[in-house]
């Protein structure tokens, strides 16, 4: 009877182990095939342009003309930030890059956002600044919902640091950087009327 009862728990155990075996082993071939799916569709960045985020009613009112490519990075959520962040560089992709962080980054993308932006005494030599400044303001307030850039006082709309918006971003992220997550954020994302995609899906 005693040996009965503990082949049966022995057989058991086997069984338990050989399932957290295939469910990581499942699990890890579900990350690196949506890997791949998010690498494919970042190289399709480079052959479908973006026309770039247009402004409607400053600074609330937002048309963001996503091409195809980006809305399905934007669709597949979360798990397509660390490719992102890969290649946040890339001056050929970088807006592109940067807005979709904005729909679907965290706290994790925020200071990398900020060290692709381009700086007061680089603009007159970096190509398409007002592009990526603008990409970066726009996915910087929505993830942190900080009125680094757009202040909403009384009523009244006032735009800040339009000359050195990096260094305004940096600014407040070495004031934040220790405390901020976006998970406690509780304000409505406004500011930018992003589109609801991501990690913001939710909220």
């Amino acid at each position: 009877m005693l040996n009965a009862m503990s082949l049966t728990k022995h057989l058991l155990r086997t069984l338990l182990l050989l399932f957290v075996i295939s469910g990581s082993a499942f699990s890890q071939e579900l990350t690196n095939s949506r890997n791949s799916e998010v690498q494919s569709l970042i190289a399709s960045l480079y052959s479908h342009p973006w026309p770039g985020a247009e402004n409607a009613c400053s600074p609330m009112c937002w048309g963001f003309h996503f091409t195809k490519p980006m809305l399905k990075i934007l669709d597949i959520g979360p798990s397509a930030q660390a490719p992102l962040l890969e290649k946040v560089d890339d001056p050929a992709i970088k807006d592109q890059i940067i807005i979709l962080l904005g729909g679907l980054g965290d706290e994790g993308a925020v200071g990398s956002i900020i060290d692709a932006m381009v700086a007061k005494y680089d603009v007159a030599f970096t190509p398409h600044t007002e592009r990526i400044n603008l990409a970066a303001n726009l996915a910087l307030t929505n993830i942190t919902v900080a009125d680094v850039i757009w202040h909403h006082g009384g009523g009244i709309e006032v735009r800040r640091c339009p000359e050195n918006p990096k260094e305004c971003w940096a600014e407040w992220w070495k004031k934040n950087k220790a405390t901020f997550t976006v998970k406690e954020i509780k304000q409505s994302r406004r500011y930018s009327n992003y589109p609801n995609y991501g990690i913001y899906k939710q909220q």
